[in-house]
């Protein structure tokens, strides 16, 4: 029996799909890249964007047409935010929310006997020490927590993932340990927001991050995304604990908007002045740290001046990266209420915010020339610095640490060569 997995989305679930995958091999099943020779063919899906869901409905469809005597499930956060879309669309196809992810196995079990299954709702089981099959050997993306604490007007996510949920510090340490044991070299802590881990179980992010640093050995540590609000109330020890070198010095900080008037109705619970002061602290503590960053354009409430001062806040700030999307009506959020803006106004605004972005992007990537220091090979082809710069260089030694100097850049690319050690 050969499955297929096609995955959507954000770090925690290609994980999702890596676990998935060692879940059924330990039930003698086998995967295959090739869609064609599998007999089991699994939709992990993603809800954050509406094209991304269009894209998914249509790859369905496709998927159905083309292979009619193959079994299908949909997996992910679909089935967990809008089950009743499958419903519609696809009314003999059986379903399984993310949340549910390491009960897969029974799931399939009744499919492959011929039955239609929804297994919905939410599990509290930890996604950690479980069989995994890495899309990458040298990287392990490990599940730190689950859902968030925040109520964002626009956000699909918490209707997929639900309330925070974080996992055991112990149970996690283990997991790094086993990962690194069978020769994983970089770490990737994730969650819908990691800074908020352990607000729910009387511990904190700076606390799980000492612990796993007890793991002797080389490694990197690369941290998830940190939710402002959060991050504010542990930003001191977190930056303490980040000065270990193990820790990539990389801090996806998403912000969203420019405008405090737009923040408040988003529901981010934050003011400008608080991520512009939480930058400083950073940058004032790791002089190379990388800062990423998210923008949505065109909410429904936003004005001219409420653009201007995203404009004016990423002409402040520059970040290294800033991902814009254009705002898009979620299902059953508050937001999907609000009268949205005119599509074209949205789209100009997007251009204009996605080009400044880009040009802040090359014109931070040039301070990089001539740098040399250790990067690991974490790719065919490119490796990554402390910073967490991907750096493009003539090797497929995957998993090793080696020296090099940037000698080359060309607009977003980082290009290296290898220094004789």
């Amino acid at each position: 029996m050969e499955f297929y997995i096609e995955t959507y989305g954000c770090a925690a679930n290609k994980s999702d799909s890596e676990i998935i995958a060692g879940i059924l091999k330990g039930a003698g099943l086998n995967q295959t890249k090739n869609i064609e020779l599998a007999d089991l063919i699994i939709i992990n899906t993603c809800v954050i964007k509406q094209p991304t869901e269009n894209k998914i409905l249509e790859r369905i469809r496709e998927i159905q047409k083309k292979f009619k005597k193959k079994k299908i499930l949909i997996a992910g956060c679909m089935p967990s935010a809008y089950p009743e879309i499958i419903r519609k669309n696809f009314p003999e196809l059986s379903m399984i929310s993310g949340n549910r992810t390491t009960e897969i196995l029974k799931v399939i079990r009744k499919i492959l006997d011929g039955k239609r299954v929804e297994l919905l709702g939410e599990n509290k089981k930890e996604k950690v020490c479980l069989p995994k099959i890495r899309e990458n050997r040298v990287i392990d993306i490990v599940q730190i927590c689950s859902g968030c604490l925040g109520n964002c007007a626009y956000c699909g996510g918490k209707l997929a993932k639900g309330q925070l949920f974080s996992y055991s510090i112990e149970n996690i340490v283990k997991e790094i340990k086993s990962a690194k044991e069978q020769g994983c070299k970089e770490f990737w802590l994730t969650g819908q927001d990691v800074s908020c881990y352990g607000f729910d179980s009387g511990s904190n992010l700076s606390e799980l991050i000492r612990k796993i640093l007890e793991i002797r050995g080389k490694y990197f540590i690369r941290i998830g995304m940190l939710n402002p609000t959060h991050l504010l109330k542990i930003i001191d020890n977190f930056l303490k604990v980040c000065e270990d070198e193990r820790i990539f010095k990389f801090f996806h900080i998403p912000v969203q908007s420019g405008s405090d008037k737009v923040l408040r109705e988003m529901n981010r619970n934050y003011a400008v002045k608080d991520f512009e002061f939480i930058v400083k602290k950073i940058r004032n503590k790791f002089k190379r740290a990388t800062i990423w960053t998210d923008i949505i354009v065109g909410y429904p409430t936003e004005t001219e001046e409420d653009f201007q001062k995203s404009i004016n806040l990423l002409k402040k700030v520059k970040p290294d990266w800033t991902n814009i999307s254009k705002f898009g009506v979620r299902r059953k959020t508050k937001a999907a209420r609000l009268k949205p803006l005119d599509s074209e106004v949205v789209k100009e605004r997007s251009i204009i915010l996605s080009e400044l972005a880009k040009k802040i992007s090359i014109e931070q990537n040039k301070k990089w020339l001539d740098w040399e220091g250790e990067i690991l090979i974490d790719e065919f082809f490119k490796g990554r610095n402390f910073a967490y710069k991907s750096i493009h260089l003539n090797s497929k030694e995957i998993g090793k640490f080696v020296k090099v100097r940037i000698n080359r850049i060309d607009g977003l690319k980082l290009f290296g060569e290898i220094l004789d050690s």
